[in-house]
């Protein structure tokens, strides 16, 4: 029979405390942390599902940031394109009750509305998510639209000699110049306005060349949404020349268009604020002109909310299938990484008991000798 020393026996005692002693530690580690392990090698050929699960809920929610990037740019732009809409109402308003045939409105309060308003729809299309232009497509760094000064250069100005209709205008330029003294025709001005390049009217080399690209909110690993929507697109384009032409157009006593004929001043019915019949009818065919060309704009701009709207409700969905995806892999995740409280706070218990135990035998042990024995 073999015998074990009382030092073998001392070290065995210790080797068993060494091990009681760190498995209470993991335990607590684990109650504490609620996780089985600090590192995936603690768990075991279980670390392979946990880092699958991780990834793929890393990929999922990258591309719920995605979504809800995009998500936060179309509640912009929509809310923008609302109020592009709604001050272009305004403006179609005022032509209609304070326009008609046959009468003298104060137009220059509508005019001083247009360009208050064109001022502040320029800055709407410029509409930015941080350093991102909304309606620039791809090319966001960089401003859609400016007021460079070509579109007013273009349309020019008409200023008669008021004091006598038959002398010469004093100003006579650009295309309104040449409709207000006859050069040009009522429809070869609207024509002309309505025909206008977008270089003229400031927008940004990209939109012009059509090479601005259109913007994606990419949602998974095959699917994207298009969620452009241009500062030249026609609604917002057609606007933007109603409301430089309203701000620009001469007043109604100088009957801008005459009779097409730049002879028509000499009649002796052409004294302000009496200007023929004839001519108030050219002149309100390019107010009736403008007023239309802002409702069909508005209507134009309806449909783009509607598409975006239409993307919102896709990637909304999307989003949300994505987050049912990461419940269940967390779920996974959980499985093999967390541990049952309950189960490891009795482990815990026994092994405290375990320990009060080998504790007083180790202490039992220490305090016998041969002397003590003798």
């Amino acid at each position: 029979m073999a015998n074990i020393s009382t030092l073998g026996q001392a070290l065995d005692q210790i080797s068993r405390l060494k091990t009681q002693t760190s498995s209470l530690d993991l335990l607590t580690t684990q109650i504490t942390t609620g996780k089985k392990s600090q590192s995936f090698s603690g768990l075991g050929i279980d670390a392979l599902q946990s880092k699958r699960a991780r990834a793929d809920m890393s990929s999922l929610e990258n591309y719920i940031s995605n979504i809800k990037n995009a998500d936060r740019r179309i509640n912009i732009m929509q809310n923008s394109i609302e109020n592009i809409k709604k001050q272009s109402r305004n403006i179609s308003t005022s032509l209609t009750i304070a326009v008609q045939e046959g009468d003298y409105p104060d137009l220059q309060t509508i005019k001083d509305l247009a360009q208050n308003t064109y001022d502040f729809i320029l800055d709407v299309m410029n509409t930015q998510d941080g350093d991102r232009y909304l309606f620039a497509g791809a090319d966001s760094s960089t401003k859609p639209i400016n007021d460079t000064g070509l579109f007013q250069g273009f349309l020019g100005d008409f200023v008669p000699d008021s004091s006598d209709l038959t002398n010469p205008p004093l100003v006579a330029s650009g295309v309104i110049g040449q409709w207000g003294d006859g050069t040009i025709t009522t429809d070869q001005f609207i024509s002309a306005y309505r025909g206008v390049n977008e270089t003229i009217m400031g927008y940004s080399n990209s939109l012009t060349n059509n090479a601005a690209g259109k913007v994606y909110a990419r949602v998974d690993d095959t699917a994207e949404f298009d969620y452009t929507v241009l500062a030249d697109t026609q609604g917002m384009k057609d606007i933007v020349i109603a409301l430089n032409v309203l701000k620009s157009i001469p007043p109604v006593e100088y009957a801008p268009g005459a009779l097409n004929d730049p002879t028509a001043t000499t009649i002796a019915a052409d004294t302000p604020p009496n200007p023929p019949a004839e001519k108030q009818a050219n002149f309100f065919q390019v107010i009736n002109d403008l007023a239309a060309l802002i409702n069909n704009a508005v209507n134009s701009l309806s449909q783009e909310g509607f598409k975006l709207a239409q993307t919102q409700a896709q990637i909304t969905l999307v989003k949300e299938s994505h987050e049912y995806e990461i419940n269940a892999l967390q779920n996974i995740v959980s499985d093999v990484e967390d541990i049952d409280l309950t189960e490891a706070a009795a482990k815990i218990q026994s092994l405290q008991v375990q320990l009060e135990a080998s504790f007083r035998v180790t202490a039992l042990v220490s305090e016998l000798s041969l002397a003590r024995f003798i």
